[in-house]
């Protein structure tokens, strides 16, 4: 990897795939991230990414515009074959390197109960470009995100929050049918099938 500088405004709450590794096999999911003073800051919720990241104090943030590669980290699809050498993703675009500086632990109380959440501020110390693409915004790629994001919460979810989940994702698919490409469609179904959506 190369010695850079990451280009994004401060305060800024971006989706990216956190990978950590857990006895050298990796481990990736969709978090949000945030540049502040000039540091990387991801705000968990107890997770195995979490316990990766306190355990080897070093991780990646992958950076892609293809939706199903996000779908396939958030229920846990990815396989060998998405990854190239040194835990980077085939379909990554950038890649950065990140050391950890300082974990803060706080509670949090939110509509899903009482949590424990950790902020982790992390330099990059390398950073790698791939598969250069023209950064475009697709409607149907922001509906994937949406729904992932949700979905991160499922489980704390009561049975009026499930329903209206589920409600929101039916709607969404016109949207992502219409306006995405077969990636899309994939995620959608794998979405679907992974909440026993039918048709």
């Amino acid at each position: 990897m190369n010695k850079s500088t990451i280009n994004l405004p401060e305060n800024t709450i971006f989706e990216v795939l956190v990978t950590t590794t857990n006895n050298q096999k990796p481990h990736t999911k969709p978090f949000g991230m945030k540049i502040q003073d000039k540091q990387v800051v991801l705000t968990l919720f107890p997770n195995k990414t979490l316990n990766n990241i306190k355990n080897n104090k070093e991780f990646l943030i992958q950076f892609t515009l293809n939706p199903l590669i996000y779908t396939k980290a958030s229920l846990n699809k990815l396989t060998s074959k998405d990854y190239q050498n040194n835990n980077i993703l085939k379909e990554a675009t950038v890649i950065l390197r990140l050391k950890v500086n300082k974990i803060i632990e706080q509670k949090n109380n939110d509509k899903y109960g009482e949590n424990i959440i950790t902020t982790i501020f992390s330099t990059v110390t390398d950073i790698k470009q791939e598969n250069i693409q023209v950064p475009a915004i697709n409607r149907a790629t922001t509906k994937i995100i949406e729904l992932l994001v949700d979905y991160t919460r499922y489980n704390y979810m009561n049975s009026n929050q499930k329903t209206s989940y589920i409600n929101k994702i039916i709607e969404s698919e016109n949207i992502i049918r219409k306006t995405g490409n077969k990636n899309h469609n994939k995620s959608l179904n794998l979405i679907k099938k992974e909440l026993n959506i039918e048709d």
